[in-house]
């Protein structure tokens, strides 16, 4: 159970979770401030009570008095009660209240990096899987046309015999531009493919997970925060220690591990199916010399295709490179963070770890993304290498049959001969 595998599909509700917590910790924060207040007034008007009666005992009487010594023990434990209380509410203010509002400026944060991170992935995502392949697609039409256009016009240039090289040349650029942009179409789509693959089944999930887990580290600090609160307004009396031996078990039954469980029961999504990205096979119908998800070498692509590799080689060598200096700063940060937590003396100490563990899941997610770039990058050069390697040493095939289409021209001469 986790927010990665069951909350792919509930952004909003995983966002109005944390709105209500950010709400929910105003409150804890003002209710903090108001009872600091409330403590420093007590305990001014416990000491002007003291003060006051002070004064008005300073009549001496003659004789040793035992309520007198008794009342003036009395005094002497209010004064002191006084600068307990004092003490607590410096305490207070300074320990839970300080940390608790470094929490709510990290829980900002952690949102905020969250919706960042989510608009980034599923924008590159929508661009990959949809915008870049329909603007393919709208090109891969207009250049068919081209295409076709320059032949019927090599035709008539062939029946007329005039221009024909000239029109054989506007043949093969329109012919190498359908295939070059096919090429392109093909590899697009392999990396549309992958890259929804690890959206779903890798990059989302993650970062839900690595919110999941922002939020259970928040709510270890806040029972941390709790916890001290608990300790620092503790008193001695029987009614006020059971009330706080009360709050304490509810502070102990605080686990971060289990905290949304319920949240997500209630919140729980089926998993969003997969959308199929397949070849347009309907780019086809009007030629046959191209094959859906097949890379085309020929002599008006050959020379690119070995351009192409040598790009996505380089991609995937920086991709690697980049991949590794980030997979050590995770590794630097984590050995950072655990030495640390070594020296943590209050469980609310948690909090001063919170800004450097958010980096270190804001760097995890920059580790997968590079991964998923590594992926894409990989399995579009393994399909032009292959390409490349089965023609290895071969001689380009030519892509149009020059003589085919001038026999096709000749028959159709001969004919209006014979109907003339």
């Amino acid at each position: 159970m986790g927010f990665g595998s069951d909350l792919r599909n509930s952004q909003e509700a995983v966002l109005k979770l944390q709105d209500w917590e950010l709400r929910f910790l105003e409150t804890v924060k003002k209710f903090m401030a108001l009872r600091i207040k409330s403590d420093k007034e007590y305990a001014c008007n416990l000491q002007n009570l003291c003060n006051q009666v002070d004064k008005e005992s300073t009549v001496q009487v003659n004789y040793v008095s035992n309520v007198s010594k008794s009342w003036l023990l009395m005094i002497q434990q209010t004064e002191q009660l006084s600068r307990i209380m004092k003490t607590h509410a410096e305490d207070l203010n300074s320990g839970p209240l300080h940390r608790l509002t470094m929490m709510i400026k990290d829980k900002q944060q952690v949102k905020k990096s969250y919706v960042g991170i989510h608009q980034q992935i599923e924008a590159e995502m929508i661009k990959v899987t949809k915008t870049e392949l329909e603007k393919l697609k709208s090109s891969y039409r207009q250049l068919i046309k081209e295409m076709n256009s320059a032949k019927e016009k090599y035709k008539e240039a062939l029946a007329k015999g005039k221009e024909t090289e000239k029109a054989k040349e506007r043949y093969d650029k329109a012919t190498m531009k359908l295939h070059m942009l096919h090429n392109q179409y093909v590899l697009a789509l392999k990396g549309a493919q992958l890259h929804q693959s690890q959206y779903y089944d890798t990059t989302l999930p993650l970062l839900l997970d690595s919110v999941q887990k922002m939020q259970e580290e928040m709510i270890k600090a806040l029972k941390g925060i709790f916890d001290e609160y608990s300790q620092i307004t503790s008193l001695v009396t029987e009614e006020i220690v059971n009330v706080h031996k009360e709050i304490q078990m509810s502070v102990e039954q605080i686990d971060p591990s289990t905290e949304y469980n319920n949240f997500i029961d209630v919140h729980r999504t089926t998993a969003a199916k997969e959308q199929e990205i397949e070849f347009d096979t309907s780019l086809l119908e009007e030629n046959e010399n191209l094959q859906a998800n097949e890379i085309m070498w020929n002599n008006l692509t050959a020379d690119s295709l070995q351009v192409m590799l040598k790009t996505l080689a380089e991609e995937l060598t920086q991709t690697q490179q980049m991949l590794l200096n980030k997979e050590e700063a995770v590794l630097e940060l984590e050995k950072r963070i655990e030495e640390s937590s070594e020296t943590c003396e209050k469980k609310s100490d948690i909090v001063l770890l919170l800004g450097q563990k958010q980096a270190l899941e804001e760097l995890k997610q920059s580790v997968q993304q590079l991964r998923c770039t590594e992926a894409k990058c990989a399995a579009q050069k393994e399909l032009l290498e292959q390409k490349v390697q089965e023609n290895d040493g071969k001689e380009p095939p030519p892509v149009v049959n020059y003589e085919e289409d001038a026999r096709s021209v000749t028959s159709m001469i001969a004919c209006r001969f014979k109907i003339l």
